[in-house]
């Protein structure tokens, strides 16, 4: 049996690979994992005490975060010359334990592999104002192989479809608008930059977009109830290609590869020049879950909801929990 090595004594291999996996999106920027060095690899395990339980009762969301981090550590290890071995779920789907990567034969890292790997510390979660100017169809065609090697499916939402899909999220937002309880939780995420010391988790209040939780991301003025209009919303999709990431099932495993699934497609983007801003609040709530699988005519379950664009304007990192305290 592998066995654990000391964080003091991190190989250079090991240490790249976790310092990726603190990097990855993870929903409110809560960063909800643990880190086990192993002698030839990394495991995460899922920090249950950083829950969002109004938001997320079933861990869904908390799930689809660890997944991205996963994601970060096959990528790191894949440049550093390993060929990735992962194991998902390998104590079962009730245990702590999500995945193992594990370092296989080596092999040399391809230009993609190279890539992936510089977009780690690249890539932001982005809740402004995209540029009218289209994404291109080839760039879009790479996102789709890229999700689709990681077990999951890409739709690329039509015109139509969005309008139907902005309906959706207008009162998905009202729902939790409404929801003083939901609201406080997510407040409770938010940081105030210069209010003693520094953060180390959340959203800083620069990172977020001009409107507040729950309409961020969706609209661009200024809304104190909540409550917008769907022909707000699909202003705003009309500027963007509005994709959704879909899986087969809706277990743990599944959001685990949803995760996996949307780190690779937020790695690609970042390549490419792209900021993608989250419009999942359709996806929080499950009637209108249920409602979007079918306007997105997917047989699955859609896990995340997104919108792709160029930037107009820059966003800072969000801050990091250091690694001494994610390894245990």
């Amino acid at each position: 049996m592998t066995t654990r090595t000391p964080g003091a004594q991190l190989s250079e291999q090991v240490r790249a690979m976790a310092e990726a996996a603190r990097l990855a999106p993870s929903v409110h920027n809560t960063q909800p994992w643990r880190l086990r060095a192993l002698a030839d690899g990394l495991a995460v395990h899922e920090d249950v005490d950083r829950a969002l339980p109004v938001l997320d009762p079933r861990g869904r969301l908390r799930t689809i975060s660890c997944g991205a981090a996963v994601l970060n550590a096959v990528v790191a290890l894949a440049a550093a010359g390993s060929t990735p071995r992962v194991e998902i779920l390998p104590e079962g789907p009730d245990s702590t334990l999500l995945a193992v990567v594990r370092a296989g034969p080596a092999h040399p890292p391809s230009v993609d592999d190279l890539a992936d790997a510089a977009a780690v510390p690249r890539r932001r979660t982005h809740r402004r104002v995209h540029s009218p100017e289209p994404v291109d169809s080839d760039v879009l065609g790479d996102l789709e192989r890229s999700v689709a090697r990681e077990g999951a499916r890409l739709t690329v939402v039509d015109r139509p479809t969005r309008r139907a899909v902005a309906r959706l999220l207008a009162r998905a937002v009202q729902t939790q608008a409404a929801n003083g309880e939901l609201v406080g939780e997510i407040d409770a995420w938010i940081r105030h930059w210069g209010s003693g010391e520094e953060p180390v988790d959340g959203i800083p209040v620069g990172s977020l977009g001009t409107a507040p939780y729950p309409v961020d991301s969706l609209v661009q003025e200024q809304t104190d109830t909540g409550v917008v209009r769907a022909e707000e919303v699909e202003e705003v999709l009309d500027t963007s290609t509005l994709v959704a990431i879909s899986t087969s099932g809706d277990r743990r495993r599944d959001w685990l590869v949803a995760g996996m699934a949307l780190e690779r497609l937020l790695l690609r983007a970042t390549g490419a020049g792209l900021v993608a801003t989250f419009a999942d609040q359709a996806t929080q709530d499950p009637r209108t879950r249920q409602e979007l699988a079918e306007v997105l005519d997917v047989l699955g379950f859609p896990q995340v909801v997104l919108r792709l664009g160029h930037p107009l304007v820059d966003v800072p990192p969000t801050p990091r929990r250091p690694l001494e305290e994610l390894l245990t």
